[in-house]
């Protein structure tokens, strides 16, 4: 149990970026039922968590310190591209009152950087962990 707590944890953010990235966190949605260019900055933020989901899964399954080291070192860069995605590496609206730049955006940032240290104090144990 203790030797996956940061695998745990990595896929609790993940699972949160996730979910949230579609539901409460998510981009905007126009009144006219229209997207903004945040919606794909959205769906990409889905599928960093589920990548990151996935390589959290994998971590606690598998037992060989290499492979689970690669695995940390995976989730690390998904973690910050999942930092940079909202406004860096994709459009959000122009406005800084809409719920893509007010919420979406800090929050994602936020919950990403979490589990780029979570990540990186994963790497760190399995480096110092005997073999």
């Amino acid at each position: 149990m203790k030797k996956n707590l940061f695998a745990i944890l990595l896929l609790v953010l993940a699972a949160i970026i996730a979910t949230g990235s579609v539901t409460v966190l998510g981009p905007c949605v126009h009144e006219d039922g229209s997207k903004g260019p945040c919606a794909d900055a959205g769906r990409a933020l889905l599928i960093d968590g589920c990548v990151t989901a996935v390589l959290a899964i994998l971590i606690m399954l598998l037992k060989r310190r290499g492979v689970r080291l690669v695995l940390f070192a995976a989730a690390l860069c998904a973690a910050v591209i999942g930092i940079l995605l909202p406004g860096v590496l994709m459009p959000l609206c122009k406005m800084d009152t809409m719920h893509c730049r007010a919420v979406m955006q800090p929050s994602m940032i936020i919950l990403s950087g979490a589990a780029a240290v979570s990540a990186l104090i994963g790497i760190i144990t399995e480096r110092s962990r005997k073999a």
